[in-house]
């Protein structure tokens, strides 16, 4: 799942991921290293550390793919580099942008704790003006 922040990325694979599936998802991987109210907020500590435990999640579960074994792993990325994507698409990834467009994206953030929004915003222009 690649797209912007606040496109609906966790919310689309949450909807379609079944028990047993492999979800690599910076958010989830945050909360789970620290307690918060919300699955968006959370330091630039907790992030640092997210962000490491992602990159082995990655891997373990890319190898799980692409030993034949018979279980969905989705893997939420923002924006994935050429290198991220050819390791998706060795291990047999198909890969889905869901992109609502900016505008509704900087909607949706505006529903965020406000601690959010210079952060978000920034990654949310710098997707888009990659387009």
């Amino acid at each position: 799942m690649s797209g912007p922040p606040c496109a609906g990325k966790s919310t689309y694979v949450e909807g379609l991921a079944e028990p047993g599936d492999i979800v690599v998802d910076m958010d989830l991987l945050a909360s789970a290293l620290t307690v918060s109210d919300d699955l968006h907020v959370y330091s630039n500590e907790v992030r640092s550390v997210a962000r490491q435990v992602r990159r082995t999640a990655v891997s373990a579960a890319l190898g799980v793919a692409a030993s034949g074994v018979r279980v969905n792993v989705w893997i939420v990325h923002t924006s994935p580099s050429p290198d991220a994507l050819r390791r998706y698409r060795v291990a047999g990834a198909r890969v889905k942008m869901l992109d609502p467009g900016r505008d509704e994206c900087l909607a949706r953030l505006a529903e965020r704790p406000a601690s959010e929004h210079r952060r978000t915003k920034g990654v949310i222009d710098d997707w888009y003006s990659r387009r």
